[in-house]
C-alpha cells in the first residue's frame, strides 16, 4: 500500500550517470545553500531593530524623596546627571559648578538634590587630563605648579524631568578680581576697552575646556554620545576669556531587547562660542566658561529589537536548501538541452 503512495519514487541505480561537471556544480549549489543558510542563522540571532516615533508620555510623575535611593531612569521624577570637565589653565579656586543659578559650595545645594545622591569633587588636573585638555603631549614629567594651574570637575546629582541649565566656569570672586582691569581700559572691548596689552600672557584666565563626558540618565548605547572628548578652544585678544554655549535637546528613546526594555536618552546638541564684546552687549547672564542649557523633546523614539517566528524562521531555511538546488537543477538542464539542440544543428 505505502509504495503506491510513494511521491519520492527513485531511479535505478544503473540509469544514473555521474560526471565531473554535475559534481562541479552539486559543489557549487552546496556552497551557496551552506552561505544562505549561515546568512539566515546570523539574521535570527542578532535580530531586527525596528524604529517608530511616538508622543512624549505627559502625565504628571510623583518625585521621589530627595534622599531617596537613585532611580532608575524612566522609573520616579529625576534622572542622574554626571559631568567630566577638565580647565587646563584654571585653579579650582577660580572655578564654580552651579545648576540652575545654585553653586554646589551653597548648602542649599544637596538640599535640593538630595544628600545622598550628591557627588562633586573640584580636583587639581591630572598629567592625562592635562594632555588631553591641552592636546599636547608631555613626554617628560610634569612639575606638580603647573598641574595645580589646572582643575578637573567631576559631579553626579539627580535632576528633574524638566528642563534646566548648569554652569562649570570662572566664579564671582574670580570675574570681580578680572573686571577692574577690563573697566580701566586694559581688556574687553565690550567695555570699550584696548587690547589686553600683555594681561593674560600667561593664561591666567582662559577658559579653555575639555568635555571628557556629560551623560544624562542611560545613554542610547546605538549612538556615540556628542558631548563626550568634546575640545572647546578659546584663542581671542581677550586672554582665552569666553562662554561655551551649549544648548542640549533630550530624546526620550525606549529601547527594547530580547530579555529586557530601558528608558534611554539620546542628545541633539549645538555648540557655539559667545566672544567678550558679545557677552556684554548682550548682558549674559553666565559668567566665563561652560554653559548648559538642556530640555526635554515631545516626541520619543522606541527602538525594538526582536526575532522572527521561529516557525517562520525554520521555513526559510527549508526553502533557502530546497531552492537554491531547484533552481541549480532547472538552470543547468536548460543550459544541457540547449548545447544538445545545437550540436544537433551544427551535425
Amino acid at each position: 500500500m505505502y509504495k503506491k503512495i510513494d511521491a519520492f519514487a527513485k531511479p535505478r541505480q544503473d540509469l544514473r550517470q555521474k560526471s565531473a561537471l554535475g559534481g562541479l556544480i552539486t559543489l557549487v549549489a552546496s556552497v551557496a545553500a551552506g552561505c544562505l543558510f549561515l546568512g539566515q542563522m546570523y539574521t535570527y540571532i542578532t535580530g531586527v531593530t525596528r524604529h517608530s516615533l511616538h508622543l512624549s508620555r505627559s502625565q504628571w510623575v510623583p518625585v521621589p524623596p530627595l534622599d531617596a535611593a537613585p532611580s532608575k531612569v524612566g522609573g520616579g521624577g529625576r534622572i542622574a546627571l554626571k559631568i567630566h570637565v577638565s580647565f587646563p589653565h584654571l585653579p579650582c579656586s577660580k572655578l564654580d559648578l552651579t545648576h540652575d543659578g545654585v553653586s554646589h559650595k551653597d548648602s542649599t545645594f544637596r538640599e535640593i538634590h538630595g544628600k545622598s545622591t550628591t557627588r562633586v569633587a573640584a580636583t587639581a588636573i591630572s598629567k592625562s587630563d592635562w594632555e588631553k585638555s591641552t592636546g599636547i603631549k608631555s613626554r617628560t614629567p610634569m612639575s606638580m605648579e603647573l598641574l595645580r594651574k589646572g582643575c578637573t570637575y567631576k559631579a553626579n546629582f539627580d535632576i528633574p524631568k524638566v528642563g534646566g541649565s548648569f554652569t562649570v566656569g570662572m566664579n564671582s570672586m574670580a570675574w570681580s578680581e578680572l573686571t577692574p582691569m577690563l573697566m580701566m581700559g586694559l581688556g574687553l572691548s565690550a567695555f570699550g576697552g584696548r587690547n589686553m596689552g600683555g594681561m593674560n600672557k600667561n593664561n591666567d584666565h582662559n577658559v579653555t575646556h575639555y568635555i571628557h563626558s556629560i551623560t544624562f540618565g542611560d545613554m542610547f548605547p546605538l549612538t556615540k554620545n556628542p558631548l563626550e572628548n568634546d575640545m572647546h578652544l578659546v584663542h581671542n585678544e581677550e586672554g582665552g576669556i569666553a562662554l561655551a554655549s551649549v544648548d542640549v535637546k533630550l530624546i526620550p528613546t525606549q529601547y527594547s531587547g530580547f530579555m529586557m526594555s530601558r528608558d534611554m536618552y539620546q542628545l541633539s546638541v549645538t555648540e557655539h562660542i559667545i566672544q567678550p564684546a558679545t557677552m556684554g552687549k548682550q548682558g549674559s547672564r553666565h559668567l566665563p566658561g561652560l554653559a548648559v542649557t538642556y530640555d526635554f523633546t515631545p516626541l520619543a523614539v522606541h527602538h525594538v529589537q526582536s526575532r522572527d517566528n521561529p516557525f517562520v524562521f525554520f521555513s526559510s531555511l527549508v526553502s533557502i536548501v530546497g531552492g537554491v538546488f531547484v533552481t541549480v537543477s532547472l538552470v543547468t538542464g536548460c543550459l544541457v538541452h540547449s548545447a544538445a539542440e545545437i550540436a544537433k544543428k551544427i551535425d
